[in-house]
């Protein structure tokens, strides 16, 4: 019941605003992410390298001003590495890692952006982004095996689990039709709220899209 009232309330937002709209037209984008996870019980948390791909839409709203909806399939997550010996054996004194950890957030995100003219080729994006989670994959690898080739991999399905926060980005044009845009997103809804107490982190991630406008 729940993902349908966070998909609903999408749809009438979006609805809401296209109403308004006049000229408008419609593109595909894709591109690379780099994300992780930020705040508190991140220590040893790395970037991972994925990818989003998607549509969206470019409503003129004035000269200066461009609304752009969009919606993607983006993938994220995080990267870390664990010491089987320090687990077995707090007080040891060896340190290696035994273990690569590959954390893989698969999302469905809703970008809602403003976009402000700066002149004819660059233009400057903020907006809320909205997530619905797909599922989870977390992949681990052996790093004692010789080969390399010893893998576990683990699938939870995301619920359409919701993140929100802020995005804030640039948006250059090639050409009439192609454009580059790199792109900051910061999460503001805690993973750690199941937790309780002041525990505090979100998800991140840096985005480099090349977008085709039909």
């Amino acid at each position: 019941m729940m993902t349908k009232v966070k998909l609903l309330f999408v749809l009438i937002l979006l609805n809401s605003v296209l109403v308004f709209a006049q000229d408008s037209r419609f593109g595909i984008k894709a591109g690379p992410n780099y994300s992780s996870v930020v705040g508190d019980l991140t220590e040893g948390l790395k970037f991972r390298f994925s990818g989003h791909v998607g549509v969206f839409m470019e409503f003129d709203l004035s000269y200066k001003l461009k609304f752009q909806p969009e919606l993607l399939y983006s993938s994220q997550g995080f990267q870390f590495s664990s010491d089987l010996s320090s687990i077995e054996n707090p007080n040891s004194s060896v340190d290696q890692n035994d273990f690569r950890n590959d954390v893989q957030l698969n999302f469905i995100t809703v970008p809602l952006l403003m976009k402000f003219g700066i002149n004819d080729k660059l233009d400057a994006q903020v907006g809320p982004q909205f997530g619905f989670l797909i599922n989870q994959i977390t992949k681990t690898k052996n790093l004692n095996e010789s080969n390399g080739a010893s893998n576990d991999r683990m699938v939870q399905n995301g619920n359409f689990q919701l993140d929100y926060g802020a995005t804030l980005g640039l948006g250059y044009a090639i050409s009439d039709k192609l454009s580059l845009s790199p792109r900051a997103y910061i999460g503001l809804r805690n993973r750690l709220n199941s937790l309780g107490g002041n525990l505090y982190n979100v998800n991140v991630a840096l985005q480099l899209s090349i977008g085709y406008l039909f």
